[in-house]
């Protein structure tokens, strides 16, 4: 047997009830030995013929049941079930049973015997509004008063039918009440509470012995009203407690006493919050504390006299004057009543001062929107539901007092009132009700004829909808006789638009929103092959867009069009003409919103084969000339590293042999050995320049480099070069910049490393550094106080190995200057010189703020 089965057994052990258990798979796991004894009398399948006839999946627990079983010698003898649910990891059902009815005269003579140990205490028993319980060990219940009749409606004849766990379902059946017994018995008296019938009970369990039997005593306390004031008084605080914590308000409440002193009894603490001051409490001088505007002040004590004096509710709106000399606006309201007769006024104040403002805004704006609407050039009315006028500006009516008599009339009693018929009412009421039907705008046309003139007035009806219901209708009539005579002379130029039309270079189609023809001119006929009558009516997609253009939408391109906001778009895509040829076009799409408010596009389209040929030979040429740089590339590369080997040979043996066979040569011999060897070192730097500008490229990533910092780096790096000339060099304020910072570095070492070679004699080196920012661009520039170069040289000093001076005047190699150039060639940038012979030199370079692709 499973271990928790025994757990579970050993329980329902001590139970001094007819006990069976099953588990949930209906496999007995207990019976006692009093459900044995009454079993024996019936057949061994009674017990799973009874268990089959329940659905323990349809009924709730507890569950009691009576049945009539034949014996073994067929007599028919009646079986009380109860059914219990067991809940421990598995379900288990626990059925207690007799095979009679209780004893009536055992269950009166227990009452009894209870009543005759209550004796005169019955009669208070009964009396009391708390429910009494008796039950005994077995759960039964024995006894209860008549405030416990009333919660649980059960006849003394049925007392002892009923248990505890069927009336409280804190004791849920037979095993839980077997536990709480045991549980009892360290501690005999507790609490517990449970809602029966709609109603809360605190309920007192007590264990009593009576005659040398235990009995338990269950008082129950009925605490529903007491839940439903703690429920209102604690809603009520809520209440209060987020009014003051949410709400700009503060509460009050103001004594008034008979020797007409008066005085503030409680002020909440929100008024400091809100006003940044006290208000004292039980403080004669209130008012100057109050620190209400001066022009507020006696309104302020009339209000308050007012309701003092004839028991009136109070409500100020004021002024209040801050700590700052700032003002606020206040409202207060309160409400009289007596207590312990001296007249109390409980009452809140806010601040209104936002209210105030957006009362301002609010009045500012309707002034605005009158001003707007008396000065539109255009008939403005705004009607109710029923077509009644609610307001006319005046160009509606110029006369204001016919203005102001239709207010609240409809057009049917300006026709009356004119003494003219109702056509002009009866056309506006069909418009109205059917802008009113569909919910959106209608318009339409009238005709004025005045004198020898016939004008034309556009008029609509929009319906304003207020949570999805009609607020009101405005009505709107404009003269539009401008534009119907801009439309009679539009349809005179038509014809000459249409010969410019069909004279142009280019094709041009005119389409509908669904891309059908609608106009063809002679220039497409020419590139398709299609006469005008054979597209009328067409798809122009469908026609004339080849399969190549990968499944292209014309529509998604409306889209695109729509979504730039642009006046033209332009697209190049392959076409395919009648004879099935295709070729290149440039379709240039133009939305253009027609008179009747629907779009219509222009579709110029030009053949541009000759064109897309010529490109085709340009990105040849491309190409062939990024591979040729490429290879150039390449060949300089491996050019420089291949020729470092035999000069490191050639280098390595004429030290050799300066080293060890000097002396065997005659002088002439140790000179030509020195050319050799110093060539060979110079041919070497040569390379290594070389290497050096070829590896200056464009990196992967460009990173933001403090310039201020890159320079005092590249001064620690120079300083023994700066120590020994004496040189002064100053840099302002530099920018972050976006760069590739290795190459940055080496493009002001570059610079100031020239600006302290080229010095003049007997002159300490000055060099200065700036920056300028411009829209596109870093400016920068390096000046020196050097010997100077002229204009003629300006252009060749950035070339590779380009030299001015000798070695003898100069070191060097006739490489910085190239790799500066090249460096701000990598940064889209440009490098100049301006210099005077003897008075220095400011090389002027740029960067650009925008190197990523």
């Amino acid at each position: 047997m499973h271990h928790l089965e025994q757990n579970i057994s050993s329980i329902l052990q001590v139970l001094p009830l007819s006990v069976i258990a099953f588990n949930d798979e209906r496999e007995c796991i207990f019976i006692n030995q009093k459900a044995q004894n009454i079993l024996s009398i019936f057949p061994n399948s009674v017990i799973d013929s009874l268990i089959s006839e329940i659905n323990f999946n349809n009924i709730s627990f507890p569950f009691n049941t009576q049945k009539k079983v034949a014996d073994l010698e067929g007599n028919l003898v009646e079986l009380e079930l109860n059914f219990s649910l067991f809940t421990r990891e598995k379900e288990y059902y626990i059925i207690t049973f007799n095979k009679t009815v209780p004893n009536k005269k055992q269950t009166d003579e227990n009452l009894t015997s209870i009543k005759k140990k209550l004796g005169l205490f019955e009669a208070f028993i009964h009396q009391i509004k708390e429910g009494v319980f008796v039950f005994n060990s077995d759960g039964k219940l024995v006894y209860k008063n008549s405030a416990a009749q009333k919660m649980v409606k059960i006849s003394d004849a049925n007392l002892s039918e009923k248990c505890i766990w069927e009336i409280f379902k804190y004791f849920q059946n037979a095993v839980k009440w077997s536990e709480i017994l045991q549980k009892v018995d360290k501690k005999n008296d507790f609490k517990f509470s449970e809602k029966i019938k709609k109603k809360h009970l605190l309920i007192d369990f007590q264990k009593r012995n009576f005659e040398n039997k235990h009995y338990y005593l269950l008082i129950c306390n009925d605490i529903t009203e007491k839940l439903k004031d703690k429920i209102v008084i604690e809603e009520k605080k809520s209440q209060i407690d987020f009014f003051q914590k949410h709400l700009p308000v503060a509460l009050f409440q103001f004594h008034v006493l008979k020797n007409k002193v008066h005085y503030f009894h409680h002020v909440s603490n929100s008024f400091q919050e809100i006003f940044g001051f006290n208000i004292l409490t039980h403080y004669k001088s209130w008012l100057t504390r109050l620190r209400i505007h001066p022009e507020d002040i006696p309104s302020f004590l009339e209000a308050t006299q007012q309701s003092i004096s004839y028991n009136e509710p109070f409500k100020f709106t004021g002024r209040m004057i801050l700590r700052d000399n700032s003002i606020k606006w206040f409202e207060a309201s309160a409400t009289p009543v007596f207590q312990n007769s001296k007249m109390v006024f409980n009452g809140i104040v806010w601040d209104i001062s936002q209210q105030k403002i957006a009362d301002f805004e609010i009045k500012k704006r309707n002034e605005f929107n009158d001003s707007v609407l008396f000065n539109l050039p255009a008939d403005i009315a705004v009607f109710d539901k029923n077509h009644n006028y609610l307001f006319i500006n005046p160009n509606g009516i110029s006369d204001p007092d016919l203005r102001q008599w239709m207010i609240g009339k409809n057009n049917f009693d300006y026709c009356r009132k004119k003494g003219i018929n109702n056509d002009m009412a009866i056309q506006r009421e069909t418009y109205f009700q059917e802008a009113k039907k569909k919910g959106k705008q209608v318009e339409w046309v009238d005709e004025v004829i005045r004198g020898d003139r016939t004008f034309y007035i556009l008029r609509r009806f929009f319906p304003f909808y207020v949570e999805g219901e009609l607020a009101y209708m405005i009505g709107y009539g404009i003269d539009i006789s401008d534009i119907k005579n801009l439309q009679s002379l539009l349809s005179k130029t038509e014809k000459q638009n249409n010969l410019i039309m069909q004279s142009s270079m280019e094709g041009i189609v005119i389409i509908n929103e669904d891309c059908t023809i609608s106009f063809w001119n002679t220039k497409a006929e020419k590139i398709f092959g299609w006469s005008l009558n054979e597209v009328i009516g067409k798809n122009l997609p469908e026609l004339i867009l080849s399969d190549e253009n990968n499944c292209f939408e014309i529509s998604d391109f409306f889209k695109k069009v729509e979504l730039s906001g642009k006046a033209n778009t332009t697209l190049d895509l392959m076409a395919i003409d009648r004879h099935k040829k295709t070729f290149p076009i440039e379709l240039t799409l133009i939305a253009v919103d027609d008179l009747d408010y629907k779009y219509k596009y222009f579709v110029f389209i030009r053949d541009i084969s000759s064109r897309k040929e010529k490109e085709k030979q340009i990105q040849l040429q491309n190409e062939i000339l990024k591979r040729q740089n490429t290879e150039l590339e390449q060949f300089n590369y491996i050019a420089s590293h291949d020729l470092q080997e035999p000069l490191l040979t050639i280098i390595s043996y004429s030290d050799l042999l300066m080293k060890e066979f000097s002396q065997q040569l005659n002088e002439e011999g140790n000179l030509f050995l020195n050319f050799i060897n110093n060539s060979a070192n110079r041919m070497r730097f040569l390379i290594s320049g070389l290497l050096e500008y070829n590896r200056i490229n464009k990196g992967n990533e460009t990173q933001l480099l403090n310039l201020n910092e890159t320079l005092t780096e590249v001064l620690e790096d120079l300083s023994v070069n700066i120590k020994e000339t004496n040189a002064e060099i100053s840099f302002k304020s530099l920018p972050v910049i976006e760069c590739y910072p290795i190459f940055i570095r080496l493009l002001f070492q570059n610079l100031i490393s020239n600006a302290l070679k080229f010095r003049k004699e007997k002159t300490a080196p000055i060099v200065s550094i700036e920056a300028k920012e411009l829209r596109e661009y870093w400016q920068f520039k390096v000046t020196d106080n050097g010997i100077g170069i002229e204009e003629k040289y300006f252009e060749q000093i950035f070339q590779i190995f380009r030299r001015l001076h000798t070695s003898h005047e100069y070191s060097g190699f006739g490489i910085g200057l190239a790799h500066c150039k090249k460096i701000v060639d990598i940064h889209n940038g440009k490098i100049w010189i301006k210099s005077e012979i003897n008075k220095g030199t400011s090389i002027i370079f740029t960067l650009s703020k925008h190197l990523k692709p």
